[in-house]
This record gives structure tokens, sequence and C-alpha cells, in this order.
């Protein structure tokens, strides 16, 4: 009814506004981030957890356990852009400057420790009790010291309490999944 007097903006309007963004983006990047001791960490989180972990992958599950490793990347990328998008958290500092996710977080430290976990403890007894300490790990010990570098905020509308939940809730799923395709798959 009264849509006359609202603007929607255009998808050109859109579009303009995220060319901004990027190019702020972009010089917040170069000034800030670029070789910075906390663009190095990154680095070095992106580079240093997959050396470790080819030292411990059990090779003789190597695809399956890498499969999981992969499904939880996936998982994360996506719930990372959903919760940036909505400004529920953010990266202040980040290794590419135009991928708002944190993707030494999402695609190397989160899913090689969810892939040792998944490894090490195979019941759902000993899965269930090492997914928890995983969740105390990243929710109330990683973020908060994230947060102190200045390499992580928290939004308004979330808490380590909600990231706690969310781990779990993360490999409890992971595993369900990987359980499911287990007793799908012949021996």
């Amino acid at each position: 009814m009264f849509s006359f007097i609202l603007h929607y903006p255009s998808n050109i309007e859109i579009e303009q506004e995220k060319e901004k963004l990027t190019h702020l983006s972009i010089d917040h990047w170069y000034q800030h981030d670029f070789l910075s001791t906390n663009w190095w960490i990154l680095f070095l989180a992106t580079i240093i957890p997959y050396f470790i972990w080819w030292k411990l992958v059990d090779k003789n599950r190597f695809f399956e356990i890498f499969s999981y490793g992969m499904v939880c990347a996936t998982f994360c990328m996506l719930l990372d852009v959903i919760g940036t998008e909505f400004m529920l958290w953010s990266y202040p500092d980040k290794i590419i400057p135009i991928i708002t996710p944190l993707i030494p977080a999402n695609l190397v430290i989160i899913p090689i420790s969810a892939m040792i976990v998944y490894q090490y403890f195979s019941n759902w007894k000993h899965f269930m009790l090492a997914t928890l300490g995983w969740s105390i790990l990243f929710s109330y010990i990683i973020e908060p010291l994230f947060i102190l570098r200045k390499m992580f905020e928290l939004g308004e509308h979330w808490s380590h309490t909600r990231s706690f939940i969310g781990f779990i809730i993360l490999g409890f799923i992971l595993k369900s999944i990987f359980e499911k395709i287990k007793k799908t798959l012949p021996n």
C-alpha cells in the first residue's frame, strides 16, 4: 500500500555498493593487514596444520577422513558466510582481502582438528566427549585469543556459548552423516 513511498534498491545500486565495499576492503587489507603479525599468524595457520595432519592421518582411512574434513570445511564456509553476512561476527584481519570468511579457520584448522577427532574417537561415547573438548577449545579458548589479537569480533547477537553449541552440533551432524554413509557402502 505504501510501497510508492519506499525506495527499493535496484540490482545496479546493490552492485555499486558492493564495488565500494570491495575497494574499501582491499585498501584496508593493504594498509593494515598484509604482512602484519596477524597476517603472518593467519598465513602460518593455513600451512602448518596440513603438515601436522599428514603425519597423524591414518593412511589406510585417508579417503574417508579427508572426505570428512572436506564436508566439514564446506559446512564451515557456508555457516561463516551466513554469520558474517548477518554480522553475527567479523574478521578485521584477513589473509585475502576480498573473502569475508576466515580461510585458515574454515579450510584448515577446524576441518583438520575435526578430522583428528573423527579418526581417533570412533565410538559415539568417546566421540561425543572429544567433540565436547573440541568445542570448548574453539569457543572458549581460541575465539577469545583471536579477540585479544583483534582478529575476531563477536557481533551483538552472538556469544561464545552459541559458538560452543554450534561446534557440538556440527560435530554430531558430521559424524551422523559419515556413519550413515559407511553403513550404505560395501565393505
